[in-house]
Formats: structure tokens, C-alpha cells, sequence
């Protein structure tokens, strides 16, 4: 849907108030953007920046329009929405790519080609797949849970486009730019993972870093083993809102002898914390808080997935990426 069928579909289900919803990157965009909606309906642009379709905001903010526009994501479909959003896919201009870009495929006896994409660069993943098929890959796109849309497509916390063909591949191929993505699907799969890098048109292997990921996050949550007190974060955000498992972690807590706090969270602000005195953090929403903000902490902050591990809740020794499946229900705390 672009920004001229959304307008069209508000109109047909009479909307009156919109919040309109910008990442970071599209708010230069924000003029214009409300000039064109304000000439149907009455619009507000929320200045806070969002995570994605896992979150619409804070209830005070859009209690009052009729519809939530959200730029730049797809919609996440196992999540209830609390109000009828409409998103507006955000796709990159594709970029044309030589034949020799794939050449590391080649040199490194890959044959069976998984093809992964954020949403973003979900037309481009189109391209590739045909450039591939062209120069004589077998290419597989892999089928998705409940909380994706589009086959093939990852999120931070969610990979089962990877899982879901990993016996027929010898290697993923992401379409992305960046490393999280990839570090996430690398440490969710037993397969090599390489990030074709649209800005510089060229195939990188992910597995250096996922060796210093892999030593700087041990070192990060590896104190944790000693915390005595744990504050337990339920993330508000409508799709990271996972009360039970925060609720399972507590029990687990408490059964090793250690105090616990429940406490919830919008934005997360490591001061906060520091207020509570805890020793340690489990958050138990997007996992890129633990992972990409945990300088700016001065406790550990571990994801479940690494709490359960640590402490010997789950007996797998290989560390596991957080993954959300789906998320629960608005329910009061108690």
C-alpha cells in the first residue's frame, strides 16, 4: 500500500483523526507527508521514534484519532492491534548487481542458496533470487510463522524463514545492509550466513562477527551470575508484551534463592535502573535492548534466552538468539 491507496482507504472507512507514525529515517518527510494527509483529515505526527510493527506507541498518544498510519514495516499479523492500523511499505530503490558480486558464493562451494531479507529490501530479495537463478543456484525461500508477512523476511527477533529450510540449504544469502540482522540469523542457524550488502555491493561472510559478538556479549552478562537482585522488565510495546514469560523468569529467580522486582517499561532508560539498585536486568521484549544498548547500562542486561542459560535452565551450550513467536494479550499486571 502506498501513501495515495492509504488516503483512499481512510476515506472509504471514514477516518476523521490519524496519528501518523515515521521512523528516524522518513521524518525529513514529515512536511510533506502531512500536507498531503491533512487535506482529508484531521492529522497529528507522533515525534517519538518506534521499533517497528511491534509498536504503536503509547495509548495516551493515539486514544483519541480513528487509525494509526505507520510508515516503513509490514504488519506483524499474530498481534491484536489495539487500534486499526494501516502500514505504508517502505521499500529501497534497487540496485543493480554484477555477476561477479557472487562470486564468494562460488569460491565457496555453495550450490543451495536460502534467501532472507528484511522489509526494507524485500523487491530486491525478488531481483536476487532471479540473478541467482540465472547464474545457476538453486534458491530457496524459506515460509514464516504468525508474526511475519512475506516469505523469506527476518526480523531482529524473529528467523523462522531460516528455520524453516535449514536441511535444504548450504548457506543463507541475507538482502539487507548492516550487521544485526544477520548476527541474529547466524546465531539462529547452524549454516553460514553472508550479507549481500546493497551499499557496497559485495557478499560478506558473517562469522567474524559473530566472534566478537560472541566475546563481548560473554563478557557483558557473565557478572550476572553473582547479581542478587533482578528487576524483570515487561515491555508495554504491543508486540513485545510477553507478561507470562516475564512471570516464568521471576519464579525462576526466586527458586535460586534471589530477590526479584516485576517492573514495565515503554522506553527504556538505563538510569532507571540504576534508581532501583538492581544487580541485574532481564528484559524480556526486544532483544535489541540487551544486545544494542548494553553500553549504556551499568548492570548486566540479559535476554531470557541468556538468563535461562547461565543459570542452567536450558542445557544447551551453544548461545541462543532471543526469538519472539507471538506475544500476549493487554491484560492488567497482577
Amino acid at each position: 500500500m502506498n501513501v495515495d491507496d492509504a488516503i483512499l482507504t481512510l476515506k472509504e472507512r471514514k477516518a476523521s483523526k490519524i496519528l501518523l507514525q515515521l521512523p528516524d529515517g522518513l521524518k525529513p518527510e514529515a512536511f510533506d507527508l502531512f500536507n498531503k494527509f491533512s487535506q482529508n483529515f484531521n492529522v497529528i505526527i507522533s515525534s517519538q521514534s518506534f521499533y517497528g510493527a511491534c509498536d504503536i506507541g503509547n495509548m495516551e498518544v493515539y486514544k483519541d484519532v480513528d487509525y494509526i498510519v505507520q510508515l516503513g514495516h509490514s504488519e506483524i499479523p499474530n498481534i491484536k492491534y489495539t487500534k486499526p492500523v494501516i502500514f505504508i511499505e517502505y521499500y529501497y530503490k534497487l540496485v543493480e548487481l554484477n555477476d561477479n558480486v557472487f562470486s564468494t558464493l562460488k569460491e565457496n562451494g555453495i550450490k543451495n542458496v536460502g534467501l532472507l531479507s528484511s522489509i526494507q529490501y524485500y523487491k530486491e530479495m525478488g531481483y536476487v533470487k532471479a540473478k541467482l537463478e540465472n547464474l545457476g543456484y538453486n534458491v530457496i525461500i524459506g515460509k514464516v510463522d504468525g508474526r511475519m508477512k512475506y516469505p523469506g523476511q527476518v526480523l531482529g527477533c524473529n528467523f523462522s524463514a531460516a528455520h524453516s529450510i535449514a536441511e535444504e540449504v548450504d548457506a543463507y544469502l541475507l538482502v539487507s545492509t548492516g550487521l544485526f540482522h544477520g548476527i541474529g540469523a547466524q546465531l539462529s542457524t547452524d549454516k553460514p550466513v553472508y550479507i549481500l550488502d546493497l551499499n557496497q555491493r559485495s557478499i560478506n561472510n558473517i562469522q567474524p562477527e559473530i566472534d566478537k559478538f560472541l566475546r563481548k556479549r560473554y563478557a557483558r552478562i557473565e557478572p550476572a551470575i553473582d547479581a542478587r537482585k533482578f528487576a524483570i522488565v515487561i515491555d508495554t510495546k504491543i508486540g513485545q508484551y510477553r507478561k507470562k514469560l516475564a512471570y516464568s523468569i521471576y519464579n525462576k529467580v526466586k527458586k535460586l534463592g534471589k530477590d526479584a522486582v516485576i517492573v514495565t517499561a515503554d522506553n527504556v532508560n538505563p538510569v532507571d535502573f540504576q534508581n532501583l539498585m538492581c544487580d541485574a536486568v532481564v528484559f524480556t521484549g526486544c532483544p535489541r535492548v540487551s544486545i544494542d544498548d548494553e553500553d549504556k547500562f551499568s548492570m548486566p542486561v540479559l535476554t531470557p534466552i541468556e538468563f535461562e542459560q547461565l543459570f542452567g535452565f536450558k542445557s544447551n551450550n551453544k548461545y541462543m538468539m532471543d526469538e519472539i513467536v507471538g506475544v500476549d494479550t493487554y491484560s492488567p499486571i497482577r
